[in-house]
């Protein structure tokens, strides 16, 4: 097999990507719970970049293997009926194991951090399944277990952020929509999305309190931390919740209103996609899965991709993803 190999941790991302390099290994041997994929398509994700500059929650004994997220085909499975049950079926795979990366032309995967996929869907969506999709429909319903008629969400042109308007709407919540490019502004505007705040207007703050106030919005998902977390905080009424789920900004969280924590009972929670789905049942999730593959079908949710390499132009899609990850997700195809 082929992949993508880390030899070191880099803090500098141009360092880091200029370090890896595709290296030839041996194929696996399978655990009996685990799955050998032919991987189809990866994406490039914020938290691979994190990864390959050490910067991520998850390290892996080096020389690592890039890559969390993928599609491809069940070739081989271990001696579990769970893994059983899946050989030959197309996959969409989420998995943080050490014992590969999705960067690569196959990978070892414990058969329950799969999602099989219809046929209907094609590689490019599946490829981008297991997270983005699953983590705007978790936070939406967060927002009605909330009793919050409201979301505020910052980087909202982000492709969970239009996930989450999108299934909102059908949850009949308001969405208020943090960007930080004044040209999304108009971007989430003509799709549809009626409360969109740039949040270096000058106004900004005065807009998103009056805002927060008006529609009620109790709840709010964060994917930029820094000084922002303590903005919106800031801004909701008494008994709201801010669900910190990314850190696009800094790795800290600043301008904290201690009265607000203090006197009217505003709190901030992590948000780990992982630890959600851990919480529930395999029928509740496969339901879940159920109907997002069907939104997809339809057309109601799609994964903005804005291109796709073969694995040895790795840098180049790289590099396109970094000078421009609100264009959408760029795809790794391992057989290519």
């Amino acid at each position: 097999m082929k992949a993508i190999t880390l030899p070191a941790y880099q803090g500098n991302i141009i360092r880091a990507l200029r370090s890896l390099e595709i290296q030839e290994k041996e194929l696996p041997v399978l655990n009996s719970d685990e799955v050998l994929i032919e991987i189809a398509a990866a994406p490039v994700n914020p938290s691979d970049l994190a990864f390959i500059q050490g910067g991520y929650n998850i390290r892996k004994a080096l020389p690592a293997i890039p890559g969390f997220e993928g599609t491809g085909k069940v070739i081989q499975t271990g001696s579990s009926t769970e893994a059983k049950n899946i050989n030959g079926k197309r996959v969409s795979f989420f998995s943080q194991s050490e014992r590969g990366g999705s960067w690569s032309t196959h990978i070892p995967v414990k058969a329950g951090d799969c999602v099989a996929i219809g046929n209907e869907l094609p590689d490019e969506q599946a490829a981008c399944f297991s997270v983005n999709p699953f983590t705007a429909y978790a936070m939406v319903e967060l927002a009605g277990e909330h009793g919050s008629k409201a979301i505020i969400q910052n980087a909202a042109a982000g492709q969970v952020g239009k996930f989450i308007n999108v299934l909102a709407e059908r949850a009949s919540i308001q969405v208020i929509n943090i960007v930080r490019k004044e040209e999304h502004v108009d971007m989430l505007k003509t799709a549809g999305n009626k409360f969109v705040l740039w949040n270096q207007e000058e106004d900004f703050l005065q807009k998103l309190k009056e805002l927060a106030s008006s529609l009620y919005a109790r709840i709010t998902f964060d994917a930029v931390g820094g000084e922002q977390s303590g903005q919106m905080l800031g801004a909701m009424p008494d008994n709201s919740m801010l669900y910190l789920y990314g850190a696009l900004g800094g790795r800290t969280l600043s301008e904290i209103p201690a009265t607000d924590v203090i006197f009217s009972r505003k709190s901030i929670q992590g948000f780990n996609m992982n630890e959600w789905k851990d919480k529930l049942d395999s029928n509740s999730f496969q339901d879940i899965s159920t109907q997002l593959q069907e939104l997809f079908s339809e057309g109601t949710l799609k994964t903005e991709i804005q291109g796709s390499f073969p694995l040895a132009e790795y840098e180049k899609a790289l590099m396109q993803y970094i000078r421009g990850m609100s264009a959408g997700k760029v795809l790794l195809l391992p057989q290519k």
